[in-house]
């Protein structure tokens, strides 16, 4: 893609921000920016399990071949855990049948989305696994609908490893660690430890928001834990929402010790519900 057409790809995904040019410092800071759904794009989120059913294959480079032959579109692989979902881009206004924890539209104007910079196309966390390549470039909502009832045909067949989930114990471990003795350590780290931390925790709770949000789904409208599992999604989605990028120390750390606290808060609501942990 030419600097032309990047810039452009840039404009467009910038312009779903209230504020486009935060857009753009968290692209710079962080490689990812959180943008409002339903806007200029709307989003569906696929589970690994139906995409790579479809693919018949969870290796990202025939994975990503297959989408971008099938969808034409752009698709974003959240890779902070190994094989968590994929997010598709879809017109705004499209795809709202699709409401069930393997395949939901993103709630529009409400979810924040996790976006990687154009140029991000590999790992580590998420990154385009078929980038855009214009303004206004949607997959279409019919080409998403045949991958979905292919995957889940092929799913439901013989010899289909079982989605991989997060590792709730493991994310919980490694935020508590974060927040026991957090006076003593704060004063051993230097900032970019502290933005390390921050990105670490970042990315669990992006982990993890749609975890909460699949239990949330699978929950009548008249469960006394309904109520509290919209709580935790809300709260999840404004941790991810405050910026991250404090040049001062103490604040840097302060906002990693929230995010880490609304993991480990998150971690214990999911076991409350039942979600189960990744395999080992």
């Amino acid at each position: 893609m030419t600097d032309q057409a990047t810039r452009s790809v840039s404009d467009w995904l910038a312009s779903a921000h209230p504020t486009p040019a935060t857009a753009r410092q968290e692209w710079t800071r962080h490689g990812l920016a959180l943008l409002p759904t339903g806007r200029v794009f709307g989003a569906v989120r696929i589970g690994a399990a139906i995409i790579h059913a479809a693919a018949q294959s969870g290796d990202p480079g025939t994975v990503g071949a297959y989408l971008a032959r099938t969808l034409g579109g752009p698709v974003i692989h959240d890779a902070y855990a190994a094989s968590v979902s994929y997010y598709v881009l879809v017109p705004p206004g499209t795809c709202a049948h699709h409401n069930t924890p393997d395949a939901q539209l993103l709630t529009p104007g409400t979810t924040w989305l996790g976006v990687p910079a154009p140029h991000r196309t590999a790992r580590p966390g998420p990154y385009w696994i078929c980038p855009p390549r214009h303004r206004e470039d949607h997959c279409p909502p019919a080409g998403i609908d045949a991958v979905i009832r292919l995957g889940r045909r092929r799913a439901a067949g013989p010899g289909v490893p079982a989605p991989v989930r997060p590792d709730l114990d493991g994310i919980a471990l490694e935020c508590r660690s974060l927040l026991d003795g957090a006076p003593a350590r704060a004063r051993t780290l230097s900032l970019d430890d502290a933005v390390v931390r921050t990105l670490r925790c970042r990315g669990h709770l992006m982990v993890l928001l749609p975890a909460l949000q699949d239990a949330e789904a699978r929950l009548e409208a008249d469960d006394p834990a309904r109520s509290r599992t919209l709580l935790g999604v809300t709260e999840a989605h404004r941790q991810l929402g405050l910026d991250s990028a404090a040049e001062d120390l103490s604040q840097q750390y302060a906002h990693a010790q929230r995010l880490a606290r609304c993991c480990v808060d998150t971690v214990r609501l999911l076991h409350t519900l039942g979600t189960p942990t990744a395999s080992r």
